[in-house]
């Protein structure tokens, strides 16, 4: 098993749930509230592992839009702010990579405490309509 490295582990057991409800039979039920917080952690994620490049692909803003919306939900007030100077500043091709390191490098020194905001989010929206893993992490 992969050691869990760059963040909390509760963004890794939250995502870790909803990605397996999503992909279960519990899917056509993904409420609002589960698809923000997978896209914070899906994103939280590949940022803080350094492979934010990767996650991105040839095409960001359509992700970096999304990352933006719900890192804004969430309250992480400075990461949502430098995606949405990032959504203005990548062009439609050329060298992204650079650009996305960057902005890596920018969210992995964020004053914004995201993992706790995360588990904030996850205690406050799911308690009633998550999957039994979420459920029992918004009960501790």
């Amino acid at each position: 098993m992969d050691t869990w490295r760059g963040h909390f582990p509760i963004t890794h057991f939250v995502l870790s749930a909803l990605l397996n409800k999503r992909n279960g039979a519990d899917a056509a039920d993904f409420s609002r509230a589960e698809e923000v917080l997978l896209a914070a952690c899906q994103f939280w994620a590949a940022a803080a592992t350094r492979q934010l490049p990767e996650y991105l692909g040839a095409n960001p803003v359509p992700k970096l839009l999304v990352a933006f919306e719900a890192f804004s939900e969430i309250g992480a007030v400075r990461v949502a702010s430098a995606l949405r100077v990032a959504v203005g500043t990548y062009p439609e091709t050329g060298a992204l990579r650079g650009q996305t390191l960057d902005l890596e490098a920018r969210l992995l020194d964020t004053e914004d405490a995201v993992d706790r905001l995360i588990a904030q989010f996850a205690s406050i929206h799911l308690a009633d309509d998550a999957g039994p893993a979420l459920r029992r992490f918004s009960s501790r």
